[in-house]
């Protein structure tokens, strides 16, 4: 059930009443020229109403409270728009509201404050209101994710404000957790250049997101344009210096310009800070096997494919066997890549080639 469905499950929990034309001007100096339902906005008096207490002696803001409860819930409903005439024409109706909205969030009750504080926004569409929404969203996102749709379309409504900052303050966080960096990058951009504080925390975050998004810049080059990759990786190993896919990374792009040494040394670089990574044990068999070292090349495509079990890496391993002279382990590695996919191309070229030898 989405949050919005959910939402107006808790309509059914309110007392709507019938008011008829002279008791709304009474209370409210407007004259609607027909009856309305008016919601009940406090549980503790739908009990009372639902024994029979008389309706007449029930105070304007209890019906205030409800009318802001009933447009924050659905903005559809029928009579949303002769309450908020009914609001804007009651004096007090906005302070009012806004203390209930602060008694709830002091209560912890987050959602009944949302509610509210979602009805004001459609009557006092402000700064302060949307600030007000988006950090209540924000925590109650942490706690629900089913939120996190009401936050981005809120992010996205307050940015009709000129100026206003804050949402892509949001927008960048939101940004980031999805790991989409260079968007997250951007918003953050938006926050700072639209006069948002740029506090030692901000600084942090905007610094973090550039060296992941150069990092995946770099991840993305190593195979097409690897010097260009190699210059981007390489100016971020100093603040990445334990991470061990930095070091990967960049052995790939120098073992695609063919400088099959240091490839290798930071693929060394790289298992010394982490021991379990496969696809290292890959590389580091490939390059060894480029500068004709097939004792080791296999030493750790074996680790590797005992690992992953990887038709890639088998055939790199029979093409190994092949080139130091042991046909027998060549064959017995053929064997078991034909059981792994017996279609694969390269496997098939090997098989053919073996055959003519």
């Amino acid at each position: 059930m989405s949050l919005k469905a959910k939402l107006k499950e808790k309509l059914k929990n309110v007392l709507f009443i019938t008011l008829d034309n002279e008791r709304v001007k009474s209370l409210f100096n407007i004259d609607l020229k027909e009856n309305i339902y008016m919601p009940i906005g406090t549980e503790s008096l739908v009990e009372d109403i639902n024994k029979g207490k008389n309706i007449d002696r029930i105070p304007v803001g209890i019906f205030i409270e409800g009318m802001f409860k009933v447009i924050g819930i659905d903005e559809e409903f029928k009579y949303n728009e002769d309450y908020i005439r009914l609001i804007s024409a009651t004096p007090k109706s906005i302070p009012f509201i806004k203390g209930k909205i602060a008694e709830s969030v002091k209560l912890n009750n987050l959602e009944e404050a949302y509610i509210l504080l979602n009805g004001l926004i459609k009557i006092e569409d402000s700064k302060e209101n949307y600030e007000k929404l988006l950090s209540l969203l924000n925590t109650l996102t942490m706690e629900d994710k089913d939120y996190k749709e009401e936050l981005l379309k809120s992010i996205e409504l307050s940015k009709q404000h000129e100026n206003f900052s804050i949402p892509y303050l949001y927008e960048a966080q939101i940004k980031k957790e999805d790991k989409k960096y260079e968007e997250a990058l951007f918003s953050i951009n938006q926050y700072l250049s639209l006069g948002g504080e740029e506090t030692n925390e901000i600084s942090d975050v905007k610094n973090s997101l550039k060296r992941i998004v150069e990092y995946e810049e770099g991840k993305q080059l190593i195979y097409e344009a690897p010097s260009e990759a190699l210059n981007k990786l390489l100016a971020l190993v100093n603040e990445m210096a334990d991470n061990a896919s930095i070091f990967y990374y960049i052995a790939v792009a120098y073992r695609n310009l063919e400088n099959y040494e240091k490839a290798i040394f930071y693929l060394n670089e790289s298992v010394n800070l982490d021991s379990n990574f496969p696809e290292v044990f890959n590389e580091l068999g490939i390059n060894y096997a480029a500068i004709l070292d097939y004792e080791k090349a296999i030493y750790y495509l074996r680790k590797a494919f005992e690992v992953t079990g990887s038709i890639e890496i088998c055939t790199n391993l029979i093409m190994c066997y092949i080139n130091s002279g042991d046909m027998e382990n060549a064959n017995i590695h053929l064997k078991m890549a034909k059981k792994i996919d017996s279609k694969d191309e390269i496997l098939v070229q090997i098989e053919n080639y073996m055959k003519s030898l």
